[in-house]
């Protein structure tokens, strides 16, 4: 009852105007430490990309994530409308929004015979309740009972699309410009839609490309290289060159008492278990090893079949270790992954231990099956480097999201009309 009054409260304060909350940024972000291992995608697809489609509202997303704690907060969720590269757009939400602007996240229970208690919530939508009218990009915002920066728990990306774009897109074995490397991937791509003679294309259209699960090199707001009367190219482009990299290293912690692959030790402290990896080394001098991984991915299980990993896995103290010297007085090190959201932030970067000359960190993760890769980045830069640590060869398998947006002058927003996912290989 308690929850539905604050719901009815929240939706007679704030109306249908645009969200409140001035946010930092508009990006995965968990604001909270006791958030963790939030997960978004298709429901039934653990590993695409969250998008849904606006013709078929009943292919839903599925939310989950933990709360560490032994008690539930109450939580609310909204939506943000936003352009291409992720600034809210001025829209107000009756605009972008079917049904209420608020709803709450009602869908918990409560962790089993774990050392670390936590609360798992779930959540599908779009539902009954709330429903995006518009395509584009979303923010995902999930806060408690007052409507305050103090009070976000965290957010996160998804898209809408209406898939009227037709896109083809390939990766030539060699950038157009051999100057910036032979090991690089660049991505050439066409794409054509019904309106594209009224478009005025260089000045609406706009392309990102997203590697993998990363926004710290997505290519955002791309133009196309050449018009022609039937489509649009993007090719001979110097910002669709990526570096290539290396395949994911992998960790499982999905059965503790078997001793995992590429685990020194497993013990039991005195609030979790410490699993310990064995020390990595770098892999820039190497030969490319060809090993499948899930794209820098993570996806939470037991082994035992019994077991519901939900609320039965535990959280444990996973110790990385990278053998490196000397330091790198000017760059830091992160593991980077969907095992800590693509993010470079103080959780995940690394410190130097001068005595034993390697990079060291500690994470606390639920068990399951996790990517992971080393990314070097300048201090106040951007973009991260992972040939660094992990070399950087042609034959990395990549997975490339291509998302074609166009600019509707009269609505004032970005159409997201087309998505399409290809593979480097």
């Amino acid at each position: 009852m308690k929850r539905a009054i604050l719901l009815l409260i929240n939706i007679l304060v704030f109306g249908m105007c645009s969200f409140s909350i001035e946010l930092p940024t508009y990006s995965d972000v968990n604001y909270k430490d006791n958030v963790k291992t939030v997960l978004l995608h298709p429901k039934g697809d653990a590993f695409a990309k969250p998008v849904i489609f606006i013709n078929d509202m009943t292919e839903a997303l599925h939310l989950e994530f933990d709360i560490l704690d032994s008690e539930a907060p109450y939580l609310y969720y909204t939506l943000i409308h936003c352009s291409n590269d992720w600034r809210p757009t001025d829209l107000p939400m009756n605009d972008y929004i079917n049904g209420f602007p608020y709803d709450d996240v009602d869908n918990y229970s409560f962790s089993l015979n774990t050392m670390v208690d936590y609360v798992h919530y779930e959540l599908d939508f779009p539902n009954a309740n709330m429903m995006p009218k518009i395509s584009g990009n979303y923010l995902l915002v999930v806060y408690g009972e007052d409507q305050n920066l103090e009070n976000i728990y965290f957010t996160r990306r998804f898209m809408v699309s209406e898939e009227i774009a037709v896109i083809k897109a390939n990766i030539p074995r060699y950038p157009y410009d051999l100057n910036l490397g032979t090991n690089k991937q660049q991505v050439n791509l066409q794409v054509s839609y019904p309106s594209l003679f009224n478009s005025r294309a260089n000045e609406y259209s706009n392309v990102t490309i997203q590697q993998n699960g990363r926004w710290d090199n997505a290519v955002i707001g791309l133009k196309p290289s050449y018009v022609y009367p039937e489509y649009l190219s993007y090719e001979n482009n110097k910002r669709t060159v990526f570096e290539s990299g290396n395949q994911f290293r992998h960790l499982n912690t999905s059965n503790l008492n078997n001793r995992p692959e590429q685990t020194e030790s497993v013990r039991q402290g005195e609030y979790y278990y410490i699993v310990t990896l064995y020390p990595d080394k770098k892999r820039n001098h190497h030969t490319y090893f060809d090993e499948e991984d899930l794209f820098g991915g993570k996806y939470i299980y037991l082994e035992r079949e019994d077991k519901n990993p939900s609320v039965e896995a535990d959280y444990v103290m996973v110790d990385f270790t990278l053998d490196w010297y000397p330091v790198m007085t000017d760059r830091d090190v992160y593991v980077m992954g969907a095992i800590t959201d693509w993010n470079f932030n103080e959780s995940n970067k690394m410190t130097y231990d001068y005595n034993k000359k390697c990079y060291k960190l500690s994470l606390l993760l639920k068990q399951g099956f996790y990517d992971f890769i080393y990314a070097v980045r300048d201090k106040g830069a951007k973009v991260a480097d992972v040939g660094t640590v992990a070399g950087d060869f042609w034959e990395t398998q990549n997975e490339y999201t291509i998302y074609v947006y166009l600019f509707d002058p009269m609505l004032n927003y970005d159409k997201l009309i087309g998505v399409t996912v290809i593979r480097s290989h």
